[in-house]
């Protein structure tokens, strides 16, 4: 598939088989996590074996059956948009394997298996398995909101990679972000129109998906600085 076959395809799931991931897609799902970690910087470990990260009684998010999460590890808010950009390249190399994926804010930290050093703590996870589904679209707001085009008209490539934006998950779908292109039609400027709570896991989400869609698109493009 093409990335936003990929992007299009997927959806956040809660619900997961009791299968746990094995063979030759574990080594692959292995090798993806190491390869990211190295190159974000960022401590990212796969847990397998492990439902007790999800044992928890909550009013929303709760996420059943999956036994296999990622974890990321950070000693605070500091690194939450890189956690976004590259935690969202793992979940959409996961949906091309064949694996559904969903980010998740709610889970019992502690009860992660993940190993802790340094003093960091399991910042944010993602549920990773064998749907029961393969999810559902949610409802968004429309590209005219998410963004802003200083010089009409708007090159192709930014409506599919904005498209790509449009669907990127973010936390209780508030897609708190704004994605402006500036006049010239190359230079992009990405932000979180709120402060606080999840919005700059969320922007990094956003970035991912607008960047790989833009690749694909094979565009004459940058991020402002």
């Amino acid at each position: 598939m093409g990335v936003m076959d990929t992007i299009r395809a997927r959806h956040s799931v809660r619900d997961y088989e009791d299968t746990p991931i094995e063979g030759n897609k574990l080594y692959m799902l292995k090798n993806l996590v190491a390869d990211v970690a190295v190159c974000s910087g960022l401590d990212i470990q796969l847990v397998t074996d492990n439902p007790e990260a999800f044992n928890i009684v909550a009013r929303f998010g709760i996420v059943r059956g999956a036994s296999t999460h990622i974890a990321f590890l950070a000693k605070g808010s500091e690194a939450d948009e890189a956690i976004g950009y590259w935690g969202q390249r793992i979940a959409l190399a996961a949906q091309e394997m064949g694996l559904n994926t969903c980010w998740v804010a709610i889970m019992a930290r502690k009860k992660s298996k993940a190993k802790l050093t340094d003093g960091k703590k399991v910042r944010l996870g993602m549920a990773i398995g064998y749907g029961k589904t393969q999810g559902k679209p949610r409802k968004t707001k429309s590209v005219s909101e998410l963004s802003v085009i200083e010089s009409a008209p708007a090159p192709a490539w930014f409506g599919a990679a904005m498209e790509a934006a449009q669907l990127a998950p973010t936390a209780m779908n508030n897609q708190n972000f704004r994605i402006t292109l500036r006049a010239g039609g190359r230079t992009v400027k990405a932000e979180a129109t709120k402060t606080g709570g999840w919005n700059s896991v969320d922007l990094g989400i956003v970035k991912r998906n607008f960047e790989e869609a833009a690749n694909e698109c094979k565009a004459d493009w940058r991020w402002e600085s």
